[in-house]
């Protein structure tokens, strides 16, 4: 796979783009599934947490991590295991890599029998997601740089927020995560409104002036119920109301709840192309790519600094293990940093929050200047979690 570094060119800054190469000689992935207490949404409650986590190795021993989203149901980090390691980590293992970008077009040349034939084209997006991320991180890690300072010359310290609170959540919640150093806060919504919405607009009450409070519907309203929620949280201060209809819906649909919505509409997680990006600018005031669903790093960083030119928020989406969460953060750190980072609080045992819980202190984060991503995976730690894995290296032979 020599290939050439035009596309690191239109990523990379100028100070950046000496030639590189490595060569990926193991590839290896730990398909994870963890019982969790219920988290209520939209779509029901999920009691169970899935994750997919794929580490790349070169030869001279620096590790680079990914993550390869399979949120619901959690199983589905067992299919896509196997759509890696059947298609991918066979062909992957031994290339010599000198473009992330046109390396990962190679893989998913391999891949578009399955994405297309089969229909498989978020499974087939996840993983190659996920391995633009992991070979990012590895490239960073060679270079003995943190990711964002690889990648652009933002400030390394960061607006963050915690995610996915329930709506009835008590103060001693909200205390424990003022505690933590969160002072943004989001809420779901999109279900029961007759209950819900009275409690967001309490909750806001609740908060100081000085927090901020965003909600997440996950696509739960019709085009009809959403106007009818924005026009009630009209009065209620909101940084943003996230995915209040699907992205599939009309567009004058989004349009309409834009102009009535009192607050910017935000979105981008369940979107799968630039295009439907650039479709959606005209609506989404916050802007919200997952690097473990769509486009990794590569594109992921492109579509920062395209909303920051245009005067949007971009703000990733997480909500996996801290592998993507702190992918995310370097992302936005690349960019500049003007955005929120978004910080799962809800109990994973997958997530290794403990690995960046000190780095955060008064709604911001501040990463460390540690090589690539800053964290990595404690395989023997999560042992109980493993369902499936694998190691192939670049001879092709697997080990486990």
């Amino acid at each position: 796979m020599d290939t050439s570094s035009a596309d690191e060119g239109r990523i990379l800054p100028a100070d950046r783009q000496a030639p590189f190469a490595f060569r990926v000689k193991k590839i290896s992935a730990y398909a994870c599934l963890a019982p969790t207490p219920a988290v209520v949404s939209s779509f029901g409650a999920r009691r169970e947490r899935g994750a997919l986590l794929v580490a790349l190795e070169d030869e001279t021993g620096h590790v680079g991590w990914g993550e390869i989203w399979c949120g619901m149901p959690a199983a589905g980090a067992l299919h896509r295991l196997a759509l890696l390691r059947e298609f991918v980590a066979p062909f992957l293992a031994g290339q010599l890599v000198r473009d992330i970008p046109a390396c990962v077009r190679t893989l998913a040349t391999r891949l578009a029998p399955v994405e297309i034939l089969a229909g498989e084209r978020g499974p087939v997006s996840q993983v190659l997601a996920g391995l633009d991320s992991a070979l990012w991180d590895l490239r960073a890690r060679v270079a003995g740089l943190p990711l964002h300072a690889l990648l652009g010359t933002g400030s390394p310290t960061l607006r963050c927020y915690a995610s996915g609170i329930a709506p009835d959540a008590s103060e001693a919640v909200l205390d424990r995560l003022r505690s933590q150093g969160h002072r943004a806060f989001k809420f779901k919504a999109g279900f029961d409104d007759a209950r819900t919405l009275p409690l967001l607009a309490d909750q806001r009450c609740r908060l100081m002036p000085s927090e901020r409070m965003m909600i997440d519907a996950n696509c739960g309203w019709t085009p009809r119920s959403a106007l009818a929620a924005v026009r009630e949280l009209r009065e209620v201060e909101l940084e943003w109301i996230e995915e209040p209809i699907r992205p599939d819906c009309a567009d004058d649909d989004w349009m309409r709840l834009r102009e009535v919505a009192a607050t910017a509409l935000a979105g981008g997680e369940n979107l799968f192309s630039a295009a439907e990006f650039s479709r959606a600018s005209a609506w989404l005031g916050v802007v919200q790519p997952d690097v473990a669903k769509w486009g990794g790093v590569s594109q992921a960083l492109r579509l920062g600094r395209e909303v920051e030119r245009r005067g949007g928020l971009f703000c990733p989406h997480s909500f996996g293990t801290h592998i993507a969460a702190m992918t995310s953060a370097h992302v936005l750190a690349a960019v500049g940093g003007r955005g929120y980072l978004e910080l799962d609080v809800n109990d994973n045992p997958l997530r290794a929050s403990a690995s960046y819980a000190g780095w955060i202190a008064r709604g911001s984060i501040t990463l460390p200047d540690a090589p690539g991503i800053g964290v990595g995976l404690d395989v023997a730690g999560i042992s109980a979690h493993v369902r499936d894995s694998f190691s192939i290296a670049a001879a092709g032979v697997a080990f486990t």
